[in-house]
Parts: C-alpha cells; structure tokens; sequence
C-alpha cells in the first residue's frame, strides 16, 4: 500500500514545514500540504483531501495537523471513518521526517508510535545557566553538540 502524508494547518504553517524538509532531505514525493490561509475554511481543505482520496484507494494518509482541537484538525478528523486515514495533531518537522522516512514494511501504526514518540523525546528546553537544565553527557548521545 502506498503512504501519502498531507500537512494541514492554520496560516502557512503546513508548507513551511515542507519547505523545510525539503532543505533537509531534498525532494518529498506523495507529500502534499495545505494551508488554511488559502482557503476560505477548514471544509474546503477537507474538500480537497477527500477528492485525492477517491482517486487514490490504495493509499494510506497520514495527515498531520498543527493544532489539536483547532479548526483544521476537528474538520480534518472527519476523514477518519475511512480505515485508511490517519490523523496526527502537534505536527513538527522532526514529526514529518519520522514519518517519511520510516520503513514501509513495518506496520501503519507501528510507524506512527514510533514519530509520535521521537517528536516527544525531541522537544528540550534551554536557559541560562545551561548547566542547570542540560545533562551533557545526555546531549552528546543524542548528538546536539
């Protein structure tokens, strides 16, 4: 089955997310995103989604939103009365790159599990005194030095 990833969020969000990602890994195919400041609502991206689906069966969506609970994602939700249709609220880069990267022959969910809980592992705070908040020796296996 194939993987397409859409992206969806309020403002520009969503495709400043891929461009980003395309700075990092070059080209992204089967990734599409969708802006709210494009649309008149939420629906006509919910619109658009719902239209690659129908042409596109045999695929599998991962739909990342920015927001859980906003306008996007509880539109976006409705998708999922389709056994094919994923949706993942918090979306971020690191997210994004889990996701398209991940081996395809593991299982959708699997996958999904696994970003859902890097993108957590990946989210640090920093402050003066660093010292008082860093554990370096953590940092350097996680290579942030």
């Amino acid at each position: 089955m194939t993987k397409k990833i859409i992206l969806a969020s309020h403002g520009r969000f969503a495709s400043g997310m891929l461009s980003a990602a395309k700075m990092i890994i070059g080209e992204l195919k089967g990734v599409d995103s969708f802006d709210l400041e494009d649309y008149e609502s939420p629906n006509e991206i919910y619109k658009n989604i719902e239209h690659t689906m129908k042409q596109e069966k045999d695929t599998v969506y991962l739909i990342l939103t920015d927001l859980l609970g906003g306008s996007v994602n509880n539109q976006l939700l409705e998708l999922c009365t389709n056994k094919n249709v994923y949706v993942i609220a918090g979306a971020n880069l690191g997210m994004l790159l889990e996701l398209y990267l991940a081996d395809d022959n593991k299982e959708i969910r699997t996958i999904i599990k696994d970003s859902v809980e890097a993108s957590k592992q990946n989210i640090r705070f920093f402050g003066y005194p660093i010292n008082d908040y860093v554990d370096h020796k953590e940092l350097m296996e996680v290579n942030l030095w």
